[in-house]
């Protein structure tokens, strides 16, 4: 009797230290193949994402290389009688004493930053500079009209700047226009 007993307490206790690890690996079984269902379902996801970016980056490169190269996109930048521009150390006249030189629209998330360097040839010292640029398609039709600051431009000087133009894709600009305003 005493053999039974003791045999029936090693038999429970053999059997709850068995099947709960039983249940419990049953368990980390089951969130494995949980975890790995999830982990492909976003994969998937990030290819579809990769994908649409592709397809986007694709036609972004189409509409670069089927329009002219971003070098060559300068047109005369005034709106007076065909007068070819003047062009001074590289710089570019706009009008007014002021000269743009190294302008670029670079692509930045879904806007374009404009950047250059203005130089100021007048008398005057500006605080603010103030200037208009408008922005044409491969039609030649106003795709962009807007106005931006350049803050301290002594007389003489050159000075870097930049702005955020909202609402407009870089593949689209085929030319541009600068004005210097009062």
């Amino acid at each position: 009797m005493k053999r039974f007993v003791v045999g029936l307490y090693v038999t429970i206790i053999l059997g709850t230290l068995t099947f709960p690890k039983i249940f419990e690996n049953s368990l980390y079984a089951q969130d494995s193949s949980n975890k790995l269902d999830m982990l492909e379902i976003v994969i998937s996801n990030l290819i579809a994402r990769v994908e649409s970016l592709e397809k986007r980056v694709n036609a972004l490169e189409k509409n670069l290389s089927s329009g002219m190269p971003k070098t060559s996109k300068k047109e005369v930048l005034s709106k007076e009688p065909a007068k070819a521009p003047s062009f001074t150390n590289g710089f570019e006249d706009i009008g007014k004493g002021f000269f743009v030189k190294n302008v670029r629209f670079s692509p930045f998330g879904t806007n374009v930053l404009f950047t250059g360097e203005m130089a100021n040839r007048t008398e005057k010292n500006y605080r603010f500079a103030k200037f208009k640029l408008e922005i044409y398609d491969n039609r030649d039709s106003l795709i962009k009209e807007e106005e931006f600051t350049i803050p301290d431009i002594p007389k003489e000087s050159v000075k870097s700047f930049e702005a955020m133009l909202v609402g407009v894709e870089a593949g689209l600009i085929n030319r541009y226009v600068i004005q210097a305003l009062e």
